[in-house]
């Protein structure tokens, strides 16, 4: 009788343990849960654009297109065109440059080759470092994501030192954030212009307002 009365009492040991296990574990398995639903939503991305050959309007407007054109691309914001000189190797024609809001549910990496795919299809050559080119498409921000590797580098590594790209950008997004230096697109552009001064004609003739999907100021193409 003694040691059925031991094995009982190991026995209920065992269930009471086994309990808590189960109890420990239920929240771990809930925060996993809700990370897998927030990545199906779309991400919020903000792209820099750029051209000073050719019809630099016409380059801007048909990259916009080609953009939307992909079925997990919505564009939501377009800023002004903006010119200024260009920045880098030699002598070449004054850019203009704008900034674009998209929601997409394409990784960074699959948008990246989009955006390649794009300036090849608009005759983008990539002989010259920093020369002349049809259509510049960059990656300035994905959420908040931050990344460096080979390929990819999220927000852009020198967006912070360049007026034509927070001048446009901040247009459209004054608040986002910068993931690593932790400032807003405002707060960057007002300390640059406070280093270096502006050089940009502003408000160059362009479209500002996308809605729903549609274009205001010019056909498509």
């Amino acid at each position: 009788m003694a040691k059925k009365k031991k094995q009982a009492k190991k026995t209920s040991k065992k269930t009471i343990k086994s309990k808590k296990t189960k109890k420990a574990a239920r929240p771990v398995k809930a925060k996993k849960v809700k990370k897998s639903k927030k990545k199906l939503g779309p991400a919020i991305a903000y792209l820099g654009i750029g051209s000073n050959v050719g019809d630099r309007e016409e380059y801007i407007e048909q990259a916009i297109f080609l953009l939307e054109k992909n079925p997990h691309i919505q564009v939501v914001k377009k800023s002004s065109n903006y010119e200024t000189e260009p920045e880098g190797g030699g002598e070449q024609p004054r850019f203009l440059n704008a900034a674009v809001e998209i929601r997409t549910k394409l990784t960074p990496q699959k948008l990246l080759d989009l955006c390649q795919e794009i300036e090849t299809a608009l005759g983008r050559e990539r002989d010259i470092e920093w020369g002349p080119r049809t259509i510049d498409l960059d990656i300035l921000l994905y959420d908040d994501l931050i990344i460096a590797d080979d390929k990819t580098n999220i927000p852009h590594p020198r967006m912070h030192e360049r007026l034509f790209v927070l001048k446009p950008l901040k247009e459209i997004a004054p608040h986002a954030i910068h993931p690593v230096l932790e400032k807003t697109i405002e707060t960057l552009f007002d300390e640059r212009k406070a280093e270096v001064g502006e050089k940009y004609d502003d408000e160059l003739p362009g479209f500002k307002d996308i809605r729903s999907g549609g274009y205001d100021d010019y056909e498509r193409w």
